[in-house]
């Protein structure tokens, strides 16, 4: 395009300006204009030029990005009063769903549900799904095949492919389960960016391929925080309700250097381990990490495995104080009823007020024949008054809370 300036002179001549001749012009006019200040005066003048140029470009920005959220929002709230229960429903479904079975359940047509944007679908469906966790315990539902038939996973691997809203798409690939195939998430495996990295290695457990844990011990080896633990125990229950493969918890823990991380990976055998691997939870007991110990007493005791109770009795007097106080709740959890003696030893041998607390208090609850060794300790073997108002106070909380009850 070429602008053209015509200018009258006095002599009656006619100057014509072509192209960036036209700028040049106005550049040297508003420099003649101010040609008479100082250089501050005329740097001032341009500052405040540039700064109402650029208020204008952000004010347009910002008013097209409103008018944009409020159109999205309208279309979000359109498509949730249409399709919202109909979605609902394929989820909760036991079937896999074809185009008639959605119309169906939306009491729409197909092309009228695909007249909507993926991206407000895949926003609808991520809420509907989180509808469906709160209200029911399973993992296992439609979504991705809910997914594939309205475009919403095809616009998730476009946005994998052309690396456009990634965080937001391994957001919802990993809380929806959603498997894609492994070369989609190749370039985020390795990432720079520690969060694309963590996601797209949990979305790899998920995914089409045959090595879906080749990255669990790089990752536990890692400081994590409580995110990616809760993450990857979605990730497990999710693969142990499909039936697939899981890892060697119990083995995997070993190899550990985190100790935080082999703990976890103990914790979560209770869920998802093997028969074996529960079975062999005692061989922790006397693990070189406290931690370990720690957490196979408690799973033991989750499990209410009294085969291994007489293991956590035997290693005992061997554990720290703090392991001391989850071995006597690990008995009293399980209350088999044999080990009163056991209560009564952990009280009378204790070093430290807490301990003799938690004893009295475990034999306390331990069934009629803890309840009467503690009267009988109470009335007849207790000389010490500070003994005896820990025993009163025991008593009285128990009290309490049986009020609490009823």
């Amino acid at each position: 395009m070429i602008y053209v300036l015509d200018i009258a002179f006095p002599t009656g001549n006619d100057v014509e300006f072509y192209g960036f001749e036209l700028i040049e012009y106005y550049v040297k006019k508003f420099l003649l204009y101010f040609g008479d200040f100082p250089w501050t005066i005329r740097l001032l003048y341009g500052l405040i030029i540039v700064c109402i140029i650029t208020m204008l470009v952000l004010f347009f920005l910002f008013f097209r990005k409103e008018v944009q959220s409020r159109r999205a929002e309208r279309e979000y709230q359109s498509a949730r009063g249409k399709l919202f229960d109909g979605f609902l429903k394929i989820l909760d479904s036991q079937d896999k769903p074809d185009g008639s079975a959605l119309e169906a359940a939306c009491g729409v047509s197909l092309k009228e549900i695909l007249s909507y944007k993926p991206k407000t679908l895949a926003r609808l469906i991520s809420e509907t799904y989180m509808e469906q966790r709160r209200r029911t315990s399973t993992y296992v539902s439609n979504t991705d095949a809910l997914c594939s038939l309205i475009g919403v996973k095809t616009y998730y691997e476009k946005n994998l492919t052309t690396s456009k809203k990634v965080l937001r798409t391994l957001e919802d690939l990993a809380d929806m389960h959603i498997p894609v195939n492994e070369g989609l998430l190749a370039v985020y495996l390795n990432h720079y960016d520690l969060s694309l990295r963590h996601l797209a290695r949990i979305c790899l457990i998920g995914a089409y391929c045959s090595s879906p844990y080749r990255y669990l011990k790089e990752d536990l080896d890692d400081d994590l925080g409580l995110w990616y633990k809760m993450m990857l125990h979605r990730a497990f229950a999710y693969e142990s309700a499909k039936e697939h493969a899981m890892p060697q918890f119990l083995v995997l823990a070993k190899d550990l250097r985190n100790e935080d991380s082999g703990a976890f990976m103990i914790m979560e055998t209770a869920y998802w381990g093997t028969a074996a691997e529960k079975a062999s939870l005692h061989e922790f007991f006397l693990s070189p990490h406290i931690k370990y110990r720690k957490a196979a007493i408690q799973v033991a005791a989750l499990l209410g495995d009294t085969s291994q109770e007489q293991s956590a009795i035997d290693s005992y007097w061997q554990q720290p104080e703090e392991i001391m106080h989850e071995v006597l709740k690990m008995v009293r959890a399980l209350n088999s009823g044999k080990h009163t003696s056991f209560f009564v030893d952990a009280y009378t041998k204790a070093t430290s007020e807490q301990t003799r607390e938690i004893a009295l208090t475990c034999l306390y609850t331990y069934g009629k024949d803890g309840r009467r060794t503690f009267e009988l300790l109470r009335n007849e073997f207790i000389k010490s008054n500070d003994d005896r108002t820990l025993m009163d106070q025991i008593d009285s909380a128990a009290l309490l809370n049986q009020m609490r009850v009823i």
